[in-house]
């Protein structure tokens, strides 16, 4: 077996025959799944909910609590999968997500549903991420996009029926349910994860694991992040960008996110984030790209369900419909990307034809005014979507194959830091962009400033307005709207041009994975307790022996 693993830690990559890697990758796909439809089923339900717990300007913080924690919490998801093994992990953040939601399903006031979705967040934030790292661990780089059609569809189904159950659910019920629906699918995916998973298990006492994990590295990059985005949520929406809360709350988050850097530079044996990754210019484009593509993707999400409800007037239920052109087409997109990777070898016309054509999406929508008929919406969605699926898992071949298999666990969780880095960011600045100018036209409409900010803390308060004030409240609102359309298109070409300078394209092929495939057929036949006679011609890198202890009815194995 490989043993390129930092020191005191267990190398898990096992490639598994093809029907195991399907169930792996189900199970995955369930994971995703779960941790997804809990996001996106909240998008459309944001202006009820902030009506009811009378949060309307406040009302990005149910989703921007989930994404601080998780965001914060995404270096120590990688490096606690490579010391206590993923599935270990992917359990414990499992139950952490269920707590979460439902203490959330509960809750009476804002404050009880911030708090339970932070840790819903702590947990929820790190199951697509332990996902793509047992994906890097069963399948060989250059296969991996045969299978990744099946953690895509995952993903759109999660983002194009998310919205219209969320929708339905708020509508007609309460969006309690959209919590507690999600209760019983965590178990289910629980349930698929422990009997359709094979993974190794990691060596070693249980003392040595717990030295091991960069205690100090963890506060640093959750207080760090923790307070970026406070400061950001808070500029222009409860206090003013030049206030004292604001810009002190920042600048400690900027010198704790220096003294992280420092930490893992000099200071723990096995850091959460070891820097020497970034030596390679892929991963900073990488990172560079991923932030930008977790922006992007969760104000689409969020958004543009809002924008169709706040421009348009429209229900909840059709603006989670008119959200299912872009994610269907991503699915598509994001399929036959993955089966062009492994066909043709090569990643980078993808990336960069996936951000030209994101751009030019982003930049339609914005186009978008109250004259704009149905099939304009749609087809700039569909634009949209075809972007968006060749950006993402081409991206994390690109950054996987840049490095060595140790770093596989780091580097995905980086990539996956960024990205909710990114979409934190995200929510707090277009929700602070779209209140700005909401409000600055408000004040040019003939309304008491009472009036103003009920329309602001209840949005949907504004259609019990006269027909003419209603319509000028919709003209505020896609005033707004425009701006962060051409802010998100603006970023998009900006990741076309750091894609074309920093992320060449390198093979994919990698010369033990022969060798690999055929210890993994070994494992699983000793998994089943039964050995398989494996030619001697075909597999010529294999040991003359294997010591192997089964734990067959864990359905764990020891190499």
């Amino acid at each position: 077996m490989t043993t390129d693993a930092p020191k005191g830690l267990t190398d898990q990559t096992n490639y598994l025959p093809r029907r195991k890697i399907i169930s792996v990758f189900l199970a995955c796909a369930s994971v995703s799944i779960v941790g997804l439809l809990n996001e996106t089923m909240i998008a459309v339900s944001l202006p009820v909910m902030g009506s009811e717990l009378n949060a309307g300007s406040q009302v990005s913080w149910f989703a921007t609590a989930y994404f601080i924690t998780s965001t914060a919490c995404q270096m120590l998801y990688g490096r606690l999968s490579d010391i206590w093994s993923r599935k270990t992990v992917l359990f414990a953040l499992m139950f952490i997500f269920f707590i979460g939601n439902l203490g959330s399903a509960f809750s009476k006031t804002f404050i009880q549903l911030v708090i339970f979705r932070a840790i819903a967040g702590t947990g929820g934030g790190g199951l697509p991420t332990i996902a793509q790292v047992i994906v890097s661990d069963v399948v060989s780089l250059r296969q991996r996009g045969k299978y990744q059609g099946i953690l895509g569809i995952s993903v759109a189904f999660a983002n194009g029926v998310g919205p219209v159950i969320g929708g339905l659910l708020s509508q007609h019920s309460t969006w309690r349910w959209i919590f507690r629906l999600t209760l019983p699918l965590t178990v289910v995916s629980a349930i698929l994860v422990w009997f359709f998973m094979p993974l190794k298990p990691t060596e070693g006492d249980w003392r040595r694991k717990v030295a091991l994990v960069d205690y100090v590295g963890a506060f640093l990059i959750l207080s760090a992040s923790g307070l970026i985005v406070l400061a950001l949520t808070w500029a222009g929406g409860s206090y003013p960008w030049h206030d004292k809360h604001v810009i002190a709350t920042l600048v400690i988050g900027l010198v704790t996110s220096i003294a992280f850097v420092l930490w893992e530079w000099k200071g723990p044996d096995v850091p959460l984030l070891p820097l020497r990754i970034f030596r390679k210019r892929v991963v900073i484009g990488a990172a560079i790209t991923q932030w930008i593509n977790g922006f992007l993707t969760v104000v689409q999400v969020f958004y543009l369900p809002t924008f169709y409800q706040a421009t348009y007037g429209y229900s909840p239920v059709k603006s989670g419909l008119l959200l299912l052109p872009l994610t269907i087409v991503q699915t598509f997109a994001s399929t036959a990307a993955g089966v062009l990777v492994s066909w043709k070898g090569r990643y980078r016309e993808l990336i960069l034809m996936g951000w030209a054509m994101w751009a030019v999406g982003l930049g339609l929508l914005a186009t978008l005014d109250e004259d704009s008929n149905l099939s304009q919406k749609v087809g700039y969605s569909i634009l949209t979507g075809i972007g968006v699926g060749q950006t993402f898992q081409p991206s994390l071949v690109a950054v996987q194959g840049a490095l060595e298999r140790k770093d596989m666990a780091i580097v995905t969780a980086m990539r996956s830091f960024v990205r909710n880095l990114g979409g934190s960011l995200g929510l707090a600045i277009t929700g602070t962009i779209v209140n700005n100018v909401l409000s600055s036209h408000l004040k040019r409409i003939d309304l008491s400033d009472e009036e103003r900010k009920r329309i602001l803390d209840h949005p949907e308060l504004a259609r019990q307005l006269s027909p003419t004030v209603y319509a000028q409240v919709l003209a505020g609102y896609r005033k707004g709207f425009r701006l962060v359309f051409i802010i998100l298109a603006s970023l998009a070409v900006f990741a076309f041009v750091t894609a074309f300078f920093l992320m060449p394209h390198r093979d994919l092929d990698r010369p033990d994975d022969k060798k690999l495939k055929e210890e993994g057929k070994e494992f699983v036949a000793r998994l089943k307790g039964k050995k398989e006679i494996i030619p001697k011609e075909e597999s010529p890198d294999l040991p003359e022996k294997h010591v192997a202890t089964v734990e067959a009815d864990s359905g764990t194995v020891s190499v």
